[in-house]
Protein backbone atom coordinates (compact mmCIF):
# COMPACT_ATOMS: atom_id res chain seq x y z
CA UNK A 1 0.00 0.00 0.00
CA UNK A 2 0.90 3.71 -0.87
CA UNK A 3 -0.09 6.68 0.82
CA UNK A 4 2.42 9.06 -0.28
CA UNK A 5 -0.15 10.63 -2.63
CA UNK A 6 -3.46 11.61 -0.82
CA UNK A 7 -6.65 12.41 -2.48
CA UNK A 8 -7.66 15.30 -1.80
CA UNK A 9 -4.20 16.97 -1.21
CA UNK A 10 -4.13 20.63 -1.58
CA UNK A 11 -1.32 21.21 -4.53
CA UNK A 12 0.50 24.91 -3.67
CA UNK A 13 0.77 26.00 -7.71
CA UNK A 14 0.06 28.54 -9.54
CA UNK A 15 -2.49 28.46 -11.65
CA UNK A 16 -5.83 30.11 -13.38
CA UNK A 17 -8.26 27.82 -10.93
CA UNK A 18 -6.00 28.72 -7.87
CA UNK A 19 -7.08 32.56 -8.20
CA UNK A 20 -10.82 31.46 -8.61
CA UNK A 21 -12.58 32.44 -5.91
CA UNK A 22 -13.15 29.26 -3.69
CA UNK A 23 -17.33 29.38 -3.72
CA UNK A 24 -17.03 29.92 -6.99
CA UNK A 25 -15.16 26.75 -7.34
CA UNK A 26 -17.16 25.31 -4.96
CA UNK A 27 -20.54 26.15 -7.02
CA UNK A 28 -19.63 24.87 -10.07
CA UNK A 29 -17.80 21.57 -8.48
CA UNK A 30 -21.32 20.47 -7.37
CA UNK A 31 -22.91 21.77 -10.49
CA UNK A 32 -20.31 19.61 -12.83
CA UNK A 33 -20.88 16.69 -10.53
CA UNK A 34 -24.52 16.91 -11.23
CA UNK A 35 -24.29 17.41 -14.54
CA UNK A 36 -21.68 14.30 -14.73
CA UNK A 37 -25.12 12.00 -13.72
CA UNK A 38 -27.26 13.20 -16.21
CA UNK A 39 -25.26 12.70 -19.33
CA UNK A 40 -26.70 9.20 -20.80
CA UNK A 41 -25.05 8.50 -24.30
CA UNK A 42 -21.13 7.74 -24.73
CA UNK A 43 -20.34 10.71 -26.69
CA UNK A 44 -21.45 13.62 -24.38
CA UNK A 45 -19.37 11.40 -21.71
CA UNK A 46 -16.47 11.83 -24.00
CA UNK A 47 -16.80 15.12 -24.48
CA UNK A 48 -16.82 15.33 -20.47
CA UNK A 49 -13.92 13.68 -20.26
CA UNK A 50 -12.03 16.33 -22.30
CA UNK A 51 -13.62 18.85 -20.42
CA UNK A 52 -12.15 17.54 -17.02
CA UNK A 53 -8.74 16.44 -18.95
CA UNK A 54 -8.75 20.50 -19.43
CA UNK A 55 -9.37 21.03 -16.23
CA UNK A 56 -6.53 19.11 -15.01
CA UNK A 57 -4.15 20.64 -17.59
CA UNK A 58 -5.57 24.51 -16.20
CA UNK A 59 -4.86 23.26 -12.33
CA UNK A 60 -1.31 22.41 -13.40
CA UNK A 61 -1.79 19.28 -10.82
CA UNK A 62 -0.61 16.65 -13.83
CA UNK A 63 -2.05 13.67 -14.86
CA UNK A 64 0.69 12.20 -13.02
CA UNK A 65 -1.64 13.03 -9.81
CA UNK A 66 -4.52 12.38 -11.74
CA UNK A 67 -3.50 8.83 -12.35
CA UNK A 68 -2.44 7.96 -8.60
CA UNK A 69 -5.91 9.28 -7.45
CA UNK A 70 -7.25 6.03 -9.62
CA UNK A 71 -4.71 4.27 -7.89
CA UNK A 72 -5.45 4.57 -4.70
CA UNK A 73 -9.51 3.89 -4.90
CA UNK A 74 -8.66 0.76 -7.55
CA UNK A 75 -10.51 -1.81 -5.69
CA UNK A 76 -13.50 0.51 -5.12
CA UNK A 77 -13.74 1.07 -9.55
CA UNK A 78 -13.44 -2.30 -9.50
CA UNK A 79 -16.30 -3.31 -7.07
CA UNK A 80 -18.71 -0.61 -8.30
CA UNK A 81 -17.69 -2.50 -11.87
CA UNK A 82 -18.67 -5.89 -10.90
CA UNK A 83 -21.89 -4.89 -9.27
CA UNK A 84 -23.14 -2.98 -11.98
CA UNK A 85 -22.42 -5.39 -14.49
CA UNK A 86 -25.03 -8.05 -13.01
CA UNK A 87 -27.45 -5.37 -12.71
CA UNK A 88 -29.53 -4.77 -15.64
CA UNK A 89 -31.58 -7.03 -18.56
CA UNK A 90 -31.15 -7.64 -22.25
CA UNK A 91 -29.17 -9.74 -24.53
CA UNK A 92 -27.27 -12.25 -22.44
CA UNK A 93 -23.60 -12.71 -23.33
CA UNK A 94 -23.01 -15.22 -20.80
CA UNK A 95 -25.25 -17.56 -18.48
CA UNK A 96 -23.86 -19.45 -15.79
CA UNK A 97 -27.43 -20.05 -14.21
CA UNK A 98 -27.57 -18.03 -11.27
CA UNK A 99 -25.39 -15.08 -12.64
CA UNK A 100 -26.23 -13.89 -16.23
CA UNK A 101 -24.32 -11.57 -17.95
CA UNK A 102 -25.87 -9.36 -20.59
CA UNK A 103 -24.95 -6.67 -22.77
CA UNK A 104 -26.30 -4.04 -21.61
CA UNK A 105 -25.37 -4.59 -18.18
CA UNK A 106 -21.29 -4.82 -19.22
CA UNK A 107 -22.48 -1.40 -21.07
CA UNK A 108 -23.53 0.21 -17.71
CA UNK A 109 -20.87 -1.10 -15.51
CA UNK A 110 -18.33 0.78 -17.97
CA UNK A 111 -20.47 3.68 -17.89
CA UNK A 112 -20.60 4.13 -13.87
CA UNK A 113 -16.88 2.84 -13.32
CA UNK A 114 -16.36 5.94 -16.53
CA UNK A 115 -18.20 8.30 -14.16
CA UNK A 116 -16.58 7.53 -11.15
CA UNK A 117 -13.44 8.22 -12.07
CA UNK A 118 -14.42 11.55 -13.87
CA UNK A 119 -16.42 12.39 -10.40
CA UNK A 120 -12.82 11.43 -8.90
CA UNK A 121 -11.01 13.31 -11.06
CA UNK A 122 -13.34 16.57 -10.27
CA UNK A 123 -13.36 17.02 -7.40
CA UNK A 124 -9.54 16.50 -6.99
CA UNK A 125 -9.15 19.59 -9.16
CA UNK A 126 -11.12 21.58 -6.32
CA UNK A 127 -9.14 20.30 -3.57
CA UNK A 128 -5.78 20.30 -5.37
CA UNK A 129 -6.73 24.05 -6.11
CA UNK A 130 -7.92 25.11 -2.96
CA UNK A 131 -6.76 25.38 0.70
CA UNK A 132 -8.48 23.21 3.21
CA UNK A 133 -8.46 26.57 4.77
CA UNK A 134 -10.76 28.36 2.35
CA UNK A 135 -13.05 25.42 1.51
CA UNK A 136 -13.78 25.94 5.44
CA UNK A 137 -14.32 29.71 4.23
CA UNK A 138 -16.52 29.10 1.35
CA UNK A 139 -18.41 26.63 3.05
CA UNK A 140 -19.28 28.82 6.05
CA UNK A 141 -19.92 32.15 3.72
CA UNK A 142 -22.32 30.02 1.72
CA UNK A 143 -24.36 28.54 4.07
CA UNK A 144 -25.02 32.01 5.99
CA UNK A 145 -25.78 33.31 2.28
CA UNK A 146 -28.71 30.67 2.86
CA UNK A 147 -30.09 32.19 6.72
CA UNK A 148 -28.16 29.25 8.50
CA UNK A 149 -27.62 30.12 12.30
CA UNK A 150 -23.96 31.77 12.08
CA UNK A 151 -23.18 29.61 15.26
CA UNK A 152 -24.02 25.92 12.82
CA UNK A 153 -22.21 27.60 9.81
CA UNK A 154 -19.29 28.17 11.54
CA UNK A 155 -19.32 24.81 13.38
CA UNK A 156 -19.79 22.74 10.65
CA UNK A 157 -16.91 24.73 8.42
CA UNK A 158 -14.66 23.99 11.54
CA UNK A 159 -15.65 20.17 11.25
CA UNK A 160 -14.88 19.60 7.82
CA UNK A 161 -11.45 22.18 8.11
CA UNK A 162 -10.55 19.61 10.62
CA UNK A 163 -11.38 17.08 8.65
CA UNK A 164 -9.73 17.77 5.67
CA UNK A 165 -6.38 18.80 7.20
CA UNK A 166 -6.20 15.31 9.27
CA UNK A 167 -6.42 13.46 6.12
CA UNK A 168 -2.72 13.53 4.66
CA UNK A 169 -1.37 13.73 8.68
CA UNK A 170 -3.24 10.46 9.09
CA UNK A 171 -2.27 8.84 5.49
CA UNK A 172 1.45 9.88 5.93
CA UNK A 173 1.41 8.52 9.51
CA UNK A 174 -0.28 5.18 7.77
CA UNK A 175 2.93 5.24 5.41
CA UNK A 176 5.45 5.51 8.16
CA UNK A 177 3.84 2.30 10.03
CA UNK A 178 3.10 0.42 7.11
CA UNK A 179 7.20 0.90 6.31
CA UNK A 180 8.54 0.27 10.12
CA UNK A 181 5.91 -2.88 10.56
CA UNK A 182 8.16 -4.01 6.95
CA UNK A 183 11.43 -3.25 8.38
CA UNK A 184 10.48 -5.67 10.71
CA UNK A 185 9.71 -8.61 8.68
CA UNK A 186 5.80 -8.00 8.14
CA UNK A 187 4.09 -8.86 4.75
CA UNK A 188 0.72 -7.57 3.78
CA UNK A 189 0.61 -9.29 0.57
CA UNK A 190 0.83 -12.55 1.74
CA UNK A 191 -1.24 -15.74 2.80
CA UNK A 192 -5.19 -15.84 2.31
CA UNK A 193 -7.63 -12.38 2.55
CA UNK A 194 -8.23 -13.56 6.45
CA UNK A 195 -4.37 -13.40 7.29
CA UNK A 196 -3.74 -10.39 5.02
CA UNK A 197 -6.77 -8.85 7.16
CA UNK A 198 -5.05 -9.97 10.33
CA UNK A 199 -1.60 -8.54 9.11
CA UNK A 200 -2.98 -4.96 8.88
CA UNK A 201 -3.76 -5.06 13.20
CA UNK A 202 -0.57 -4.00 14.07
CA UNK A 203 -1.35 -0.87 11.45
CA UNK A 204 -4.71 -0.24 12.35
CA UNK A 205 -4.06 0.12 16.22
CA UNK A 206 -1.58 2.11 16.37
CA UNK A 207 -2.73 4.42 13.96
CA UNK A 208 -6.02 4.67 16.09
CA UNK A 209 -4.25 5.68 19.17
CA UNK A 210 -2.10 8.14 16.82
CA UNK A 211 -5.55 9.83 16.13
CA UNK A 212 -7.21 10.12 19.11
CA UNK A 213 -3.67 11.72 20.65
CA UNK A 214 -3.74 14.43 17.98
CA UNK A 215 -7.58 14.96 18.60
CA UNK A 216 -6.76 15.26 22.31
CA UNK A 217 -3.80 17.63 21.57
CA UNK A 218 -5.73 20.01 19.24
CA UNK A 219 -8.92 19.87 21.56
CA UNK A 220 -6.04 21.43 24.46
CA UNK A 221 -4.68 23.57 21.92
CA UNK A 222 -7.82 25.17 20.84
CA UNK A 223 -8.62 25.51 24.51
CA UNK A 224 -5.44 26.96 25.43
CA UNK A 225 -6.24 29.45 22.88
CA UNK A 226 -9.58 30.32 24.24
CA UNK A 227 -11.51 29.21 20.88
CA UNK A 228 -15.30 29.17 21.84
CA UNK A 229 -17.09 28.84 18.27
CA UNK A 230 -18.05 31.66 15.70
CA UNK A 231 -18.56 34.26 19.12
CA UNK A 232 -16.53 37.63 18.49
CA UNK A 233 -14.76 35.64 15.75
CA UNK A 234 -13.20 37.71 12.95
CA UNK A 235 -11.79 37.13 9.31
CA UNK A 236 -8.42 38.76 8.90
CA UNK A 237 -9.20 37.94 4.82
CA UNK A 238 -12.33 38.87 3.79
CA UNK A 239 -13.65 36.53 1.21
CA UNK A 240 -14.94 38.61 -2.06
CA UNK A 241 -15.57 37.31 -5.72
CA UNK A 242 -13.98 39.67 -8.78
CA UNK A 243 -15.12 40.08 -11.86
CA UNK A 244 -12.68 37.11 -13.13
CA UNK A 245 -14.70 34.87 -10.76
CA UNK A 246 -18.07 35.47 -11.69
CA UNK A 247 -16.85 35.36 -15.54
CA UNK A 248 -15.43 31.77 -14.79
CA UNK A 249 -18.71 30.57 -13.07
CA UNK A 250 -20.95 32.18 -16.28
CA UNK A 251 -18.66 30.39 -18.87
CA UNK A 252 -18.83 27.05 -16.60
CA UNK A 253 -22.69 27.24 -16.35
CA UNK A 254 -22.84 27.70 -20.32
CA UNK A 255 -19.94 24.53 -20.57
CA UNK A 256 -22.63 22.55 -18.57
CA UNK A 257 -25.52 24.04 -20.76
CA UNK A 258 -24.04 22.84 -23.71
CA UNK A 259 -23.41 19.00 -22.25
CA UNK A 260 -26.82 18.46 -21.38
CA UNK A 261 -28.43 20.19 -24.62
CA UNK A 262 -25.95 18.33 -26.68
CA UNK A 263 -26.99 15.06 -24.64
CA UNK A 264 -30.46 15.51 -25.15
CA UNK A 265 -30.69 16.64 -28.91
CA UNK A 266 -27.42 15.65 -30.60
CA UNK A 267 -26.44 12.28 -29.25
CA UNK A 268 -29.81 10.49 -29.02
Amino acid sequence: MNFEFIMGRYVPTDSILHRVDARIKLFYTIAGIIVLFMLNSWESIALYTVFVLGMIALSKMGMTLAVKTIKSIWILILLVFIFQMFDSTGRIIIDLGFIKLTEEGLLQSAKVSVRLILLIWFSTVFTATTSPLKIADSVESILKFFRVKAQYAHEISMIMSIAIRFIPVISLEANQIIKAQKSRGARFDNGNIINRIKAFFPIIIPLLVNTFKRADELALAMDVRCYNGHSGRTKYNEMTAGVSDWITLIVMAGLFSLFILADKTLFI
